[in-house]
């Protein structure tokens, strides 16, 4: 009977061994239960009625803005085009409406200027930078940008004040100075896609166009 007492001894003696080693304590330890999420993010309560008829009056009148200003723009553009020039109110400046139309080096848009005769006047010249700095429409509709040079011509004309046509960048009456004080080179021109003078031309020296412009009285 000894001998069978050793043999159900040895079970309990192990069993009571997996115990400890599952707890410090000899105690099983109790299983951590995951922390669970949510799936989804709560839903946001419905905008209330008054906030929807708020949202659609003010896309409205932003609507009638954008249409208002289109129709002016049309106005004046055509204007310009019919009389050929446009005088700028702020700057009292007489800027002819369209530009020469074909890119050429800066030697010979100057002397396109030089030559114009138009609205009875032959006193004309390429501008300054800072006149056509004087030309970017600045107002919000004309914040976007566009970058494509194939649609230039098209959208060119929502950077520009006063309904001008252009072709392109224009050459300005700006130009590079060397260590004497003498000028060189092909000048700087006015890049209304981004709003800024440039001089950046190494691979286009002949892309630039001539728009002038005259100050009354001169």
């Amino acid at each position: 009977m000894k001998w069978q007492a050793r043999i159900v001894l040895i079970p309990l003696f192990l069993v009571t061994l997996n115990a400890a080693a599952q707890s410090p304590t000899g105690s099983p330890t109790p299983a951590v239960a995951p922390q669970v999420r949510p799936a989804f993010p709560q839903e946001q309560s419905p905008a209330s009625p008054e906030q929807d008829a708020a949202s659609r009056e003010k896309a409205e009148a932003d609507k009638a803005r954008r249409l208002a200003q289109a129709q002016e723009e049309q106005r004046l553009a055509q204007e310009t085009q019919e009389r050929g020039y446009w005088v700028d109110p702020s700057t009292g400046l007489m800027w002819a409406g369209q530009d020469n139309g074909i890119a050429v080096t800066w030697h010979k848009a100057a002397s396109y200027c030089r030559n114009l005769r138009l609205a009875g006047h032959s006193a004309w010249r390429l501008a300054t930078l800072d006149e056509l700095a004087s030309l970017v429409d600045k107002s919000d509709h004309a914040s976007e940008r566009v970058g494509n040079m194939e649609i230039f011509a098209i959208n060119l004309g929502r950077h520009v004040r006063g309904g001008l046509s252009l072709a392109g960048d224009p050459w300005s009456s700006n130009r590079e100075i060397d260590r004497f004080g003498h000028p060189y080179g092909d000048g700087w021109f006015f890049d209304f896609i981004n709003s800024k003078p440039s001089g950046d031309l190494p691979y286009l020296r002949n892309t630039k166009y001539a728009l002038c412009v005259r100050r009354p009285g001169q």
